[in-house]
C-alpha cells in the first residue's frame, strides 16, 4: 500500500477548543515584540538623527546668517 493512501485513511483529531485563540495570542505577542524592536533599533535612531540635523541647521543659520543646503565638497565651481 502507498504511503499517501495510508495517510488518507488515517483519522485526524479535531484541534483543541482554544487553538485559534492561543495561536492568535502568540502571533500577536510576537508581532508586537518585533515591531517594538524595529522601532527602537531602526526608527528612533533615524528620527533622532534627522531631528539633530534640523537643529544643527537652525543653529548654523542663527550663528552664521547663512544656510548651506549642499556640502562644501559638492558645490559648483564659480563661473568665470
Amino acid at each position: 500500500m502507498n504511503l499517501l493512501e495510508q495517510l488518507a485513511e488515517l483519522e485526524v483529531p479535531p484541534p483543541p477548543a482554544k487553538f485559534d485563540t492561543q495561536l492568535h495570542d502568540r502571533v500577536n505577542r510576537t508581532l508586537v515584540r518585533e515591531q517594538l524592536l524595529d522601532l527602537f533599533v531602526r526608527g528612533l535612531p533615524w528620527t533622532a538623527l534627522q531631528f539633530f540635523k534640523a537643529v544643527l541647521g537652525v543653529l548654523s543659520y542663527t550663528l552664521t546668517g547663512r544656510y548651506e543646503p549642499t556640502p562644501k565638497n559638492k558645490r559648483q565651481p564659480p563661473r568665470t
